[in-house]
């Protein structure tokens, strides 16, 4: 390596030594690029740096023919219920055993790896809300790659709207959540509040320029280094590269996810692990009444977080879509209160709807 390399492209080989995703790994190299040196003595590192990203973009593309026919896999579990959460372990993690405590379904529990060899569903009670919980084969090192049908369990967890990581140890948790980055499966990281829309424009225009942390010509010179020359780039939060390579990046999904040691686990599961499980799913359980009736506890509306009074009404039913007013127990003042339609429903609310 030349003697002669400056700070920033110090920093982005580190960046590249320290990278686990591919995302990263490109992310890194394209700053290395856009650093190395210009003169005749960084011809070869440059002619190296090049090679890397070629493989790097053969990589990705393998993923995703990869990403491609695990979607045509034989391998699928249905959504039933409030939601999917797919419980992911390393082989003998206590996933089995994990679901049953949670679920009291029927699983075969073994001393031996592999006991597992085809997803198991159970469904998990939460205030009348039921969680289906899916335990698939274990995931291993260089399932990523494709080992021990990697890409059509991948697909499943893909799919799904939460994780469970099961693991007894740090080891175990990192190499998942490795296995699953390699999967561009990226966990408790909120999607980039960047909109990125590539078409008919005349070069690349930039809005919310007082979020970027790089100057302005390092991102249209790293956007064109990437392909994009013509764009709509509307940032709404602090970014970096590394942030709007993420934006850039379809293949990526973002998921919730929880980290749970079954072997921990002593006694009857209580109420407040049931409600860490059910807040990976971003959801509210509303309940409805009518009037003069009991509440129906049994059967709760399930809608996503900031829902109101208007748009819950509508998905019980079409003609409520002319609703004259609403009573709401729980979140309002008082029992029984009058609540305009623009008002958002709390997690266990009871609605009343008039039409």
């Amino acid at each position: 390596m030349p003697a002669n390399v400056t700070l920033e492209f110090d920093q982005a080989r580190i960046n590249y030594e320290q990278a686990k995703s591919p995302e990263a790994k490109l992310t890194a190299l394209l700053e290395m690029q856009r650093f190395a040196p210009a003169h005749k003595g960084g011809e070869n590192l440059r002619k190296d740096i090049s090679r890397k990203i070629a493989a790097v973009r053969r990589d990705m593309d393998k993923q995703k023919l990869q990403e491609k026919k695990a979607k045509g896999s034989s391998i699928s579990v249905p959504k039933e219920g409030v939601g999917q959460i797919v419980l992911v372990g390393l082989p003998n993690s206590g996933k089995s055993t994990l679901l049953k405590r949670l679920t009291n379904v029927d699983v075969e529990i073994a001393p031996y790896k592999f006991t597992t060899t085809k997803p198991a569903v159970g469904m998990l009670d939460f205030h009348g809300g039921k969680i289906q919980l899916v335990e698939i084969p274990a995931i291993v090192k260089g399932s990523s790659s494709g080992k021990f049908n990697g890409p059509q369990l991948l697909a499943i967890i893909r799919n799904a709207d939460a994780i469970i990581l099961v693991a007894e140890n740090n080891e175990a948790e990192n190499i998942l959540g490795e296995e699953l980055g390699n999967a561009s499966i990226l966990l408790n990281k909120p999607k980039p509040k960047i909109k990125i829309s590539q078409g008919s424009y005349k070069g690349i225009s930039i809005s919310g320029k007082q979020f970027l942390k790089v100057k302005e010509k390092e991102l249209v010179d790293f956007l064109q280094s990437v392909g994009v020359r013509h764009a709509s780039v509307v940032l709404n939060e602090p970014a970096d590269l590394e942030l709007v390579s993420r934006a850039l990046n379809e293949s990526l999904v973002y998921k919730k996810a929880l980290t749970i040691n079954p072997f921990n686990l002593e006694g009857e599961i209580n109420e407040s692990l049931k409600e860490k499980i059910f807040e990976l799913l971003d959801i509210i359980l509303v309940y409805t009444k009518k009037p003069g009736r009991n509440v129906d506890y049994t059967e709760p509306l399930s809608m996503p977080k900031g829902t109101t009074v208007e748009e819950a009404a509508q998905h019980l039913h079409k003609d409520f879509a002319k609703m004259k007013y609403a009573k709401l127990w729980g979140s309002s003042k008082y029992e029984g209160q009058r609540i305009p339609k623009e008002y958002v429903l709390k997690n266990f609310d009871v609605l009343e709807v008039y039409s």
